[in-house]
């Protein structure tokens, strides 16, 4: 399956070496100073009106670059909540990519060193000095293994990757602790975000997370006629991967090639029998299988870790995140796709409804249907324009059109969804280019029409059986599913009685979230203030800052007050707190 090359070594970029970074001294004040003068940057230019949404979003990508690491990571997951975020955020989040930048040969053989208890001599008959890849974790070298003599691509972590992402986890934590406590952003569950996050930066850094994986999806894919590399376990652990080497050529380099050679792409193509458009519906339907039928998906199938095979063949490698759902989400997101394919869009409108974390309020959830149906039917009528982008048509596109209308509504969708997200939206940049005219409806059209045929072909005696059958199971799990709705609407219902009481509890809460606000800002503005004045050591302002300038405002203020400031402050927002949720909990 091997094809011929594309490209010669000397025309690929090296990767850039670089010796570790020391630790900022302040890594924490670092990230409060640069997000919060991004945000009182917006303020002041929303105010002057000096500046659009969309420079807004792009210096908000230039904070997470700054920040790097985890924060990158970070960025490109916010980019994917389209229903959450601003349209123009969204894409410029998308375009956070980690710098190729690779560390010293002398830090990854002390690693290997380390971890094999042996010179690398005793292990590999070559090892390449120059790496092929890095990332933010990891980067990976060539390498010929001596038992067995198979050429291998060693992924080596980086030294001080754990320290680094773990420490920027706990910031994260810190600052959404505080959000937590000011009230806002309640309707995001950000802390669902956390634990979804926590749980990615686990698994990508211990690399035996990515050898089980490798070796799940290696079994799973084998059905889907896609090959995955084998892993060799006695030489792999926790910091070091050894997988076979795939000498094919990877997604990036091909679109590369063919925006600035597209000669050499069309020979290419010929002379390994490659259709793009063959090669990218075989990739969509291998995509969904994944995840309605496996429950075991590649959670980043970007073109970096796409590798094409002669005949509009491919490989996948690079499984350190992978994805699965529960029952019931898999069984709704499924139906959902079923009802686009079969143009239905009201059920799927229902359904999408199904998914969010919590239901709409009672008087909205016929107007939120309305419009979503409108979006889907919109969405499906630009599918069979001509002349329009693939982005346009994507399911992204949908998904972005649905997920501003369910924002106006303040109605969230399930954090779980993240990796299945990230799954369309980082296959999005392959489809693009390989099926740039795709019309998404007849494609899931036709995958549930091949799914039909591959249950029912190994029981042909049997398929009237069996497609009866597995109607009425169909038709149970639709039931259930549907009971489940009507179950929570019920609640709502029940909500109505004392409609009346229920504004004026609302009203009341709101009022009590904004005090609560209003006295943890000044709160964080004593404490500043207070570190400032009799602390410098801890927290060094410039003496011409504006805030040096408002602390000296109260240089008067005695020691012991500022202790009983501080302590009123503190029992205020708990005190405001409680009665906040008491009155929830009536609500």
């Amino acid at each position: 399956m091997l094809p011929t090359l594309l490209e010669r070594a000397k025309e690929r970029r090296p990767v850039e070496i670089r010796s570790p970074m020391p630790e900022a001294r302040w890594p924490f004040g670092r990230v409060v100073l640069l997000f919060g003068t991004y945000l009182l940057t917006r303020l002041w230019n929303r105010v002057t009106r000096r500046s659009s949404i969309d420079e807004e979003a792009h210096r908000l990508r230039e904070v997470f670059e700054e920040l790097g690491g985890l924060w990158i990571k970070i960025g490109q997951l916010v980019s994917l909540r389209t229903d959450v975020f601003s349209e123009a955020t969204c894409r410029e989040l998308s375009k956070l990519q980690h710098a190729a930048i690779g560390f010293p040969l002398a830090e990854v053989e002390r690693t290997l060193r380390m971890e094999y208890g042996a010179e690398l001599d005793s292990i590999f008959q070559y090892f390449s000095e120059e790496p092929i890849a890095a990332a933010s974790i990891s980067q990976v070298h060539l390498a010929l293994l001596r038992d067995p003599n198979v050429v291998v691509a060693v992924k080596v972590r980086r030294p001080n990757a754990e320290h680094s992402f773990l420490r920027d986890l706990r910031h994260i934590k810190q600052l959404i602790g505080f959000i937590d406590l000011l009230g806002i952003g309640r309707h995001l569950h950000l802390r669902d975000a956390l634990w979804e996050l926590e749980q990615m930066v686990r698994e990508e850094l211990d690399f035996r997370f990515e050898a089980a994986n490798t070796r799940r999806m290696r079994k799973s894919l084998k059905r889907h006629n896609i090959y995955v590399p084998r892993v060799f376990h006695k030489v792999s652990n926790r910091l070091v991967l050894v997988t076979e080497f795939v000498d094919g050529v990877l997604m990036s380099d091909f679109i590369r090639v063919g925006q600035s050679d597209p000669g050499r792409i069309e020979h290419w193509c010929r002379t390994n029998n490659f259709s793009p458009k063959k090669a990218g519906r075989r990739l969509f339907r291998s995509a969904v299988r994944q995840i309605l039928e496996d429950n075991l998906f590649h959670a980043d199938i970007h073109p970096g870790n796409i590798i094409l095979l002669r005949d509009s063949r491919f490989a996948l490698i690079d499984f350190g995140t992978i994805g699965f759902c529960e029952r019931d989400l898999l069984s709704n997101y499924k139906a959902s796709l079923q009802a686009v394919a079969q143009k239905d869009f009201g059920k799927a409108a229902e359904i999408m409804l199904r998914l969010a974390i919590e239901p709409p309020s009672l008087g909205d959830v016929k107007n939120l249907r309305r419009d979503l149906v409108r979006t889907y039917r919109e969405w499906e009528n630009r599918t069979h324009l001509n002349g329009i982008g693939y982005h346009e048509r994507s399911l992204g596109s949908a998904g972005t059109d649905a997920g501003r209308i369910m924002t106006r509504y303040k109605v969230t969708l399930s954090w779980a969804f993240m990796r299945i997200n990230r799954t369309w939206s980082t296959m999005d940049a392959a489809l693009s280019y390989l099926i740039p005219d795709a019309n998404y409806i007849e494609l899931f059209a036709d995958y549930f029409e091949d799914s039909r045929r591959r249950h029912l072909a190994p029981r042909r005696v049997l398929s009237r059986a069996a497609s009866s059958i597995g109607q009425v199971m169909g038709r149970v799990e639709e039931y259930n599913s549907a009971l489940d709705h009507l179950v929570r609407r019920q609640q709502l219902y029940s909500n109505i009685i004392g409609s009346a009481s229920e504004r004026i509890l609302r009203a009341i809460t709101t009022f009590l979230r904004f005090v609560r606000f209003l006295v943890g800002f000044a709160f964080l503005a004593s404490a500043v203030s207070f570190l400032v004045i009799h602390h410098e050591h801890l927290l060094p302002a410039p003496e011409e800052s504006v805030i040096a300038h408002f602390a000296h405002q109260f240089d008067d203020v005695a020691y012991e007050w500022w202790w009983i400031i501080l302590a009123v402050l503190f029992v205020a927002n708990l005190a405001f707190k409680a009665m906040e949720r008491r009155l929830e909990n009536r609500g």
